[in-house]
């Protein structure tokens, strides 16, 4: 063979004739690359994903989120709806969507059930091979299920997956990804531009829009429903999967524009303000190791001292207090957990 001939580049690699290279490992890679594509490309075509959506009186958000996926969405899903007791109206109008075949599964709770175990009904029912828990108050972009899949199958140890999530289409803050810091309070991931950001691996993603595969829930099972009603699921689950072995991925680029809040706002501030802290020490006290957990005492020293200013010193005794009443059941997850059994299936049928 004389010439360029096939096969043959002109780049570093192993000596070839008349002193050209054969780049072995450009060519692997290559390969690894198409082979990766074709991989992705099936899963595209073949694999189906679970989209599960909670709705509480909120249809004004539910019904344009459902509508986004549906607009929007190439990839084989399948979309549950769980209704935590809405007025007779909504429920309607989910029926009709349900019955139009924009909805396939439809679960009435006729009671607010909660964040945990609402979605929880929603992956017991789930045929996916990924499962996707999205806020009713989002609305996802062209190509935001292919983009995310191809996170998730970015490697094999890969998990759980998030996004940035705008508060609209003008926001360019970078949002989602959040570490839990030495004071016990929540650190989100906060950038001013998405641009050239790459993925990040984090302690946690935001509820609001996260997937993870099917092998993650069988392995660490459901949120958890000491939660309840709502706070810190999504931290503990993410958690447990990294206790587990799993990376949990932040992806900066891909954006679904998260409202926020449409649930929570319609709660009165004391029982918002009770939830929260009682859910941010549950988590703390499950999996913190004991010496970050003292390190924490002066922070929360420091919010008592601010909650006896502010008048609610007995609002935070009360989550305290129901701390106190779950110790038993906290340290057992805690000890359990050391031990690597991050398994959590709660006790009630859907």
């Amino acid at each position: 063979m004389s010439g360029k001939g096939k096969g043959w580049l002109e780049a570093p690699g192993i000596t070839g004739r008349k002193g050209r290279y054969w780049n072995l490992e450009g060519l692997k890679r290559i390969v690894e690359r198409e082979r990766q594509r074709r991989r992705l490309e099936r899963l595209r075509e073949m694999a189906l994903t679970s989209i599960i959506v909670l709705n509480w009186n909120g249809m004004n958000y539910t019904k344009p989120c459902i509508e986004s996926v549906l607009r929007n969405t190439r990839e084989k899903f399948e979309i549950i709806v769980i209704d935590n007791g809405s007025k007779e109206p909504e429920l309607r109008e989910l029926r009709k969507m349900a019955k139009g075949g924009k909805i396939q599964t439809l679960i009435e709770n006729g009671k607010n059930v909660g964040f945990a175990r609402a979605n929880n009904q929603g992956l017991r029912k789930a045929k996916g091979d990924y499962l996707f828990l999205l806020n009713n108050d989002t609305l996802v972009p062209k190509n935001w299920l292919k983009d995310i899949i191809a996170v998730a199958e970015s490697g094999k140890k890969v998990g759980i997956v998030g996004v940035n999530l705008p508060a609209g289409e003008n926001d360019k803050k970078v949002y989602g990804g959040a570490y839990v810091g030495t004071s016990g309070m929540v650190k989100h991931w906060i950038r001013q531009d998405a641009k050239n950001l790459g993925n990040i691996e984090v302690d946690q993603v935001g509820g609001a829009a996260m997937l993870f595969k099917r092998s993650v829930f069988e392995r660490i099972g459901e949120l958890d429903e000491g939660f309840s009603p709502i706070y810190f699921e999504e931290t503990d689950f993410c958690a447990r999967a990294r206790k587990a072995g799993y990376r949990v991925v932040f992806a900066p680029n891909i954006s679904i524009i998260h409202f926020g809040s449409a649930l929570t706002r319609k709660q009165p501030s004391r029982w918002m303000y009770v939830v929260l802290k009682k859910n941010r020490i549950r988590y703390l006290l499950i999996h913190f190791p004991w010496w970050k957990l003292l390190l924490t005492i002066p922070f929360e020293a420091a919010r008592f001292v601010k909650s006896i200013f502010e008048l609610r010193a007995h609002w935070l005794w009360e989550a305290y207090w129901l701390n106190l009443k779950s110790l038993g059941e906290i340290m057992g997850k805690r000890l359990r957990y050391g031990k690597g059994d991050v398994k959590v299936t709660n006790k009630w049928q859907a």
